[in-house]
Parts: C-alpha cells; sequence; structure tokens
C-alpha cells in the first residue's frame, strides 16, 4: 500500500475515546502526518493510520509494539516530528486507600506510571535514528499537585509521572539535543472519566458536588478543545523541555 509522505509521525496510547480519541483526529489533521494508536482494539493499518492492539496492563508487550509500525524506512527521512503522546489513565480504585482493592492499586500505577515510563524508554530507542524533533507529551492533570479525597492513587501516580517527566527532560536531551518531554493538564474536560467521577458516593470521593457542579454549569470543555489545542501549541514550538503546562492557561 503506497503511504502519502511523512513529516510528521505520533504514537498515541488509548484512542478510542475522550481526549485519546480527539487527539489521533487533531495529530491526523496535521499534513502529511501518520498516527499509530496503542489499544486494545482490533490492529488495523490504512492509509496515514495504524492501530497496534496492546493492553498496557501488560508492559512486556511495549517494546516489540514500536517493532510493528509500519510508517515504512523511506518515510522516516523526511520526519521532522516524532511524538509519543503517553494518554492512558485510569481513576479506579475511586475510595480511601484504606478501603482500596490490592489489585486495582496495583494496576492503577501499572497503567498511570510504570507504562507511561516503559513507553519511553523504548520510543526514546524507537525514534533517534529519526531526523527532526522529538516529543514526549506525558497527560498529567491537577491531582498531580492537590490531594482528592479517594484519589490516592491516580494522584501519586501522575505526581510520580510529572517528577518522572522532568527527570527524562534532563537524561534524554543531554543525550540527544533533539529530545523532550513535557506534561501537560488538559483541564476540566467531559469524558467518560468525568462521568465515572460524578457517580461516586460522598464516602468514596469527597469532592464529588465539585464535580457535579462542573456539569451542570457547563464549565466542562469538550474533548476535541482541549486535544485541537494541545497539538497546535506541540507543532508551533510553545512547549518547553522540562516543563508542566495547564491547557487552561494556555488556550485563552
Amino acid at each position: 500500500m503506497n503511504q502519502p509522505s511523512v513529516e510528521h509521525l505520533y504514537v498515541i496510547t488509548v484512542t478510542t475515546r475522550g481526549i485519546g480519541k480527539a487527539l489521533a483526529a487533531s495529530a491526523l489533521a496535521v499534513p502529511n502526518s501518520f498516527v499509530v494508536s496503542l489499544s486494545r482494539t482490533a490492529p488495523f493499518l490504512w492509509n496515514n493510520r495504524q492501530n497496534i492492539r496492546i493492553d498496557l496492563n501488560d508492559t512486556d508487550r511495549i517494546g516489540p509494539a514500536f517493532k510493528r509500525i509500519q510508517i515504512g524506512l523511506r518515510q522516516t527521512s523526511r520526519l521532522t516530528h516524532t511524538v509519543l503522546i503517553n494518554n492512558a489513565g485510569v481513576l479506579d480504585p475511586i475510595a480511601p486507600i484504606g478501603d482500596c482493592d490490592d489489585t486495582l492499586l496495583a494496576r492503577n500505577i501499572q497503567v498511570n506510571l510504570t507504562a507511561p515510563l516503559i513507553l519511553a524508554h523504548h520510543f526514546f530507542h524507537f525514534s533517534r535514528p529519526f531526523p527532526g524533533r522529538k516529543w514526549i507529551v506525558n497527560i498529567t492533570s491537577g491531582a498531580s499537585r492537590a490531594p482528592y479525597y479517594g484519589w490516592s492513587a491516580y494522584g501519586a501516580a501522575k505526581a510520580g509521572l510529572d517528577m518522572a517527566t522532568r527527570a527524562m527532560a534532563m537524561e534524554f536531551s543531554r543525550i540527544d539535543p533533539t529530545f523532550a518531554v513535557c506534561a501537560v493538564a488538559p483541564g476540566t474536560v467531559d469524558t467518560a472519566m468525568q462521568e465515572k467521577i460524578r457517580n461516586c458516593t460522598v464516602q468514596q470521593f469527597a469532592q464529588v458536588d465539585k464535580f457535579l457542579e462542573l456539569k451542570n454549569s457547563g464549565a466542562l470543555h469538550p474533548p476535541e478543545r482541549a486535544a485541537t489545542a494541545l497539538i497546535r501549541l506541540l507543532m508551533d514550538g510553545q512547549f518547553k523541555n522540562g516543563e508542566r503546562y495547564d491547557l487552561r492557561e494556555l488556550r485563552q
């Protein structure tokens, strides 16, 4: 199959719904882009889009997944941007830490922190031979900076991801100056995760009323808005290595 000329390669985790789906659509809107999704849906390759089936709980499959990216060797010589967006995230368990299930706690840290670190490791080696700029964008949250009653694991994982962003930015750019890493908090976005939060009891999540009010007042933004802003800011060179950004402040 003949593929169009590729200048921008995006690898995005979990693009089946919400921000991930919107990120894939926004990346595809960039001229001469090729988008690779890493998700649990059926694999496919069509024109400038590929999905590789993977469950990020199975970290042993992350490295081999990069070997299945079918952009083609001749295409990589034209790349000006190679981007990994660590979008995958799980909120469960939502409960005080004393009431949490052991397995769900481990899964939360696995998906929200362990998998992004392993993805970054393999993406670094995968992208180093390519020309142009390389970026890792870690999707973070306000919960990385402020404690939320009932979100111990999620907040801890996102705080860890923020620190990992700073460390990777320092390490990777020292080895390869074309490499950069940043963290982006998308803000209050109307997603399935928000719906899950609103269905919690006060005993599970003490601030549930705040999130109900966000929905009722129309303060939630559509995923497409956040995704379009993120891709535009990245392509415009507005992000800096090692920094953490809040889209609510940048897209005004």
